[in-house]
């Protein structure tokens, strides 16, 4: 075995792993704080990459903001779209789990569409603002893109880890998850707690979106696998558990970057899918564990 080739399969699993957890932390999170399990996470991912790419790519009044201000803006207008999904989600929460998964893949599918009206379905490619050339470190190349995605993606999760452990409202968040009668009756605005979830999720998965987005192709319907894999590392790692949700996420790309490169591409999603089934065969829980929730 080609060592140098394997760290460079191991490091691009970590990328692709990456923009897995950032999508698996947006369903861990909202099934955390209002039992739902969100089916639209992956259509939100595709809007939040639209809402940064536009401005970057000249596609609004010919205008070509910077990357920084691109990934930026993006994701505040998908956390916008995030407390608006609110507003949607709170009636379906307290519903049965076949009407709660029909409403959100209903949600999906009116996204998708929506975005095949007004950009077509043909999609695009994203140019990358660094180099093209690869870095090439101990003889492993590896493109600045990919860096990027990685190092944007880690600052993002513990940035995120921070902000629920140290800061009133990441408390009051995960007060509000634990409990919510308890939460309301400490004063805590639980609804409004369940839209800043939204919210961070929205923007988590428009960040991965628009970070990944000069290495993937650009289109309407890139939500769907995505939005799937997401689904199977937050389970991997244990629903509801934001650490899980990352663990899951790495876990799932490399898995799929190693079984591509040393197995054949066509079996890629079969055996990462196989090997999630076998872990939860043996610990049902996930790999850190599931966080039960009750609805309210």
């Amino acid at each position: 075995m080609n060592i140098g080739i394997f760290l460079q399969t191991i490091i691009g699993g970590i990328g692709i792993g990456s923009l897995y957890a950032l999508v698996a932390l947006g369903y861990s999170m909202v099934y955390r704080s209002m039992g739902l399990v969100n089916f639209a996470q992956g259509s939100i991912y595709m809007v939040g990459t639209y809402f940064g790419i536009i401005w970057y790519a000249g596609m609004v009044m010919g205008l070509h903001v910077p990357y920084p201000i691109a990934l930026l803006v993006g994701i505040l207008l998908n956390a916008c779209l995030g407390v608006l999904l609110e507003r949607i989600f709170r009636p379906l929460a307290k519903l049965d789990l076949m009407f709660m998964l029909l409403g959100t893949i209903g949600l999906g599918f009116v996204l998708d569409n929506l975005f095949v009206i007004i950009f077509g379905a043909e999609g695009f490619a994203v140019r990358s603002p660094l180099p093209n050339a690869p870095i090439v470190v101990l003889g492993i190349r590896i493109l600045p893109q990919m860096l990027l995605l990685i190092g944007g993606s880690a600052l993002l999760m513990v940035g995120l880890q921070v902000f629920l452990k140290r800061t009133r409202s990441g408390k009051a968040m995960r007060a509000s998850a634990m409990d919510h009668d308890i939460a309301s009756a400490m004063g805590i605005p639980v609804n409004r707690m369940n839209a800043l979830t939204l919210a961070i999720g929205s923007g988590l998965a428009a960040a991965a979106g628009i970070l990944a987005a000069p290495i993937v192709y650009v289109n309407p319907a890139m939500g769907s696998a995505v939005g799937l894999k997401g689904f199977a590392a937050a389970i991997l790692g244990g629903l509801g558990s934001i650490p899980g949700a990352i663990a899951g996420g790495l876990v799932f790309g490399v898995l799929e970057a190693v079984s591509a490169g040393y197995i054949s591409s066509s079996y890629t999603r079969g055996i990462a899918f196989l090997v999630m089934v076998i872990v939860l065969m043996v610990k049902p829980s996930g790999i850190v564990g599931e966080v039960t929730v009750e609805k309210v």
